[in-house]
């Protein structure tokens, strides 16, 4: 098997990520034997409140004209950080159930 430095599991460890969304992508995503590859992309700086970690579905990812299904993004925001979460999976709407049942629980 192939180590590679910078992932752990199906999570790429590029970039920094912000407060609980390891935790949450290791609990909630990482299991899903859908999920080829998990990306996070770089922090940007927004206007948000609270600590509190929130992700939401974006959108579907497409390849070439729109007729390859490569996977999703996702939003996640806590405190004032934003940052995307790229997602590589056949089955985008398996992750979209789970994000929106997590959404509706708080």
């Amino acid at each position: 098997m192939v180590i590679n430095k910078h992932r752990k599991g199906k999570i790429m460890r590029k970039h920094s990520r912000i407060k609980n969304l390891d935790s949450f992508l290791e609990k909630f995503l990482e299991p899903i034997s859908s999920i080829k590859l998990i990306t996070p992309g770089a922090i940007k700086v927004g206007k948000g409140k609270g600590e509190n970690l929130k992700v939401t579905y974006g959108r579907e990812i497409y390849q070439g004209n729109g007729e390859i299904l490569v996977g999703c993004k996702l939003n996640a925001t806590s405190g004032n950080s934003n940052q995307e979460v790229f997602v590589s999976t056949s089955k985008p709407e398996e992750i979209k159930k789970i994000i929106q049942n997590l959404n509706d629980k708080s």
